[in-house]
C-alpha cells in the first residue's frame, strides 16, 4: 500500500506562485478584452476622438470592476480565502500590465491597420479644442508638432502599457484595502 506524501511548504508555495501569475496573466487577458471591446465601441460610434469626460471614466470603471473580480477570485479559489494587502496589491498591477500590452497591441495595430487616418483626426479636434481655449494658431502649431512627436503608433503602444499599469497600481492601492484578508495569526 501506497502512502501519499503530503506536499512540502516549498512544493506549496511554488503552485500557488504558478497560479498567482496564471490568474494575473488570465484576468490580465480579460480585462485586456474588455478594454479592446469598449475601444472599438467608441470607435465605430464616433466618440473615440471626442473628449466626452463620461465615456472616458468609463474605462477606468471596467479596469477597477477587473481588477476586483480578479483579486477575489484569486484569493477565493487560490489562496483559501486570504491574502495580503502587498500580494493583493502586486496581482492587481500584474493584472494591469498584462492588459496594458493587450490594450497597447491594440491602439498600435488601431492606428496603423485598421485607420491610419486616426491620428490626424485625433490631432485636428485637439487643434479644434486649443483654439477654443484662445490659443494663438503659432501656438497651437508649436503644441501639435510636440504632440505629434508623442503620438506615433509605437509610442503609443509603450504609453499604453505605462499608463495602464500606473493607473492600475492606483486602483489596486485602492482595491486592496477591499480584498485582502489576512490570514489570523493563532491559525497558522
Amino acid at each position: 500500500m501506497e502512502t501519499q506524501q503530503q506536499p512540502t511548504e516549498n512544493q506549496n508555495k511554488a503552485s500557488q506562485g504558478n497560479t498567482y501569475m496564471k490568474s494575473a496573466m488570465t484576468f490580465g487577458l480579460i480585462t485586456g478584452i474588455l478594454l479592446v471591446i469598449y475601444t472599438l465601441l467608441l470607435y465605430m460610434t464616433d466618440n473615440y476622438v471626442s473628449k466626452n469626460t463620461i465615456l472616458g471614466l468609463l474605462q477606468w470603471v471596467i479596469l477597477t470592476g477587473c481588477l476586483y473580480y480578479g483579486i477575489k477570485t484569486y484569493r477565493d479559489q487560490y489562496s483559501e480565502g486570504y491574502i495580503t494587502y502587498g500580494r493583493s496589491l502586486g496581482l492587481g498591477v500584474l493584472i494591469s500590465v498584462f492588459a496594458g500590452v493587450i490594450v497597447g497591441i491594440f491602439t498600435y495595430l488601431l492606428y496603423t491597420v485598421i485607420d491610419p487616418d486616426l491620428l490626424d483626426k485625433t490631432i485636428k479636434v485637439a487643434q479644434e479644442e486649443m483654439l477654443k481655449t484662445g490659443m494663438s494658431e503659432e501656438q497651437v502649431e508649436t503644441a501639435t508638432e510636440m504632440q505629434r512627436t508623442f503620438t506615433s503608433p509605437t509610442v503609443m503602444l509603450f504609453s499604453s502599457v505605462l499608463s495602464l499599469a500606473f493607473i492600475g497600481t492606483i486602483i489596486s492601492l485602492i482595491v486592496s484595502i477591499f480584498t485582502k484578508n489576512e490570514k489570523p495569526i493563532f491559525n497558522q
